[in-house]
């Protein structure tokens, strides 16, 4: 049954990596199903989903993550009735009210990720206060550094990359003459494509073909040489210097989606930040959701 309910949603055009992310969560409630005695799906009641409701909620998932669950579980019973195998949908309205868990604590706005990346563009990696000057070469090292780690914040503002994004990319992978960046696959995202911000392109073309990276005795075709979580270690200390609200590298990504999702729908941003199920990128939604609704509440109160 499982196989048809995957060609019920592969008809219906969704992507596979939602058809995957629905097939999941159907799978957590088919498998608590059997090991409640229940049987089969075509017997359960209203009743009974509320008790598997409580039963993720006994074991601390959050309020966004059930009601996805429903979500699936709602779309396979619309899948068993095309089938003529039930007659109703008990899962169709309901869904879980409460607070969801917060991504993220206090977001950037898209003025301040800016304000972050011209604030460290125009930094001087070189002390000035040092009694005696920095040797030559250590002086260019320092320069050179800082030049890499524009295009790294660049790639973390605009792109949301994370870590493990920026390890795996390549030179063929910057397209300047299109202004795109092509962002390769890892174990937790997708690949895409995404456009590169005019600002980019020109500190990209000097690190590239300016001799900038080649400096760095980069013996492959990585656009990145060396250890890049102990670069961007030392980057994100740079970048709470200049904002000390920062976390993280995941606080930056995180401000950059929700970004997004007041720009974009969720399935855009889902592509935008590589996202494997669309289930990670409501959660973001969520969190924007509430986000108003406090605002809301708190400027009109009684509206």
């Amino acid at each position: 049954m499982t196989a048809l309910f995957k060609d019920y949603l592969q008809q219906r055009r969704y992507r596979e990596s939602t058809v995957n992310g629905h097939l999941q969560n159907v799978g957590y409630f088919l498998k608590w199903i059997e090991n409640n005695g229940l049987h089969e799906a075509e017997n359960i009641s209203y009743t009974d989903l509320l008790n598997y409701v409580q039963y993720e909620q006994k074991r601390s998932k959050d309020v966004s993550t059930i009601n996805l669950r429903i979500s699936s579980i709602s779309k396979y019973f619309e899948f068993l009735k095309e089938e003529n195998l039930v007659t109703r949908n008990p899962a169709r309205t309901l869904r879980i009210k409460g607070k969801a868990k917060t991504i993220i604590q206090n977001p950037l706005k898209y003025d301040e990720l800016l304000n972050l990346y011209n604030a460290y563009k125009e930094i001087s990696k070189i002390n000035v206060n040092y009694k005696y000057p920095l040797p030559k070469h250590v002086q260019e090292r320092s320069t050179l550094a800082h030049q890499r780690n524009i295009i790294i914040t660049g790639l973390l503002i605009w792109q949301g990359l994370h870590s493990g994004e920026l390890e795996k990319l390549e030179i063929n992978h910057v397209n300047l003459n299109d202004g795109i960046i092509y962002i390769p696959s890892t174990a937790r995202s997708n690949s895409r494509e995404l456009k590169l911000s005019t600002q980019q392109i020109l500190t990209l073309h000097t690190y590239i073909h300016g001799g900038v990276r080649d400096k760095f005795i980069c013996k492959s075709d990585f656009l990145f040489a060396g250890n890049l979580h102990n670069t961007v270690s030392l980057l994100l200390e740079e970048l709470k210097g200049i904002n000390p609200q920062i976390k993280n590298a995941q606080h930056i990504r995180a401000s950059v989606i929700l970004y997004w999702l007041r720009q974009h729908n969720k399935r855009q941003v889902q592509y935008m930040a590589g996202h494997k199920y669309i289930n990670s990128t409501e959660a973001y939604e969520v969190q924007e959701l509430e986000t108003l609704t406090d605002q809301l509440t708190k400027h009109h109160p009684f509206g």
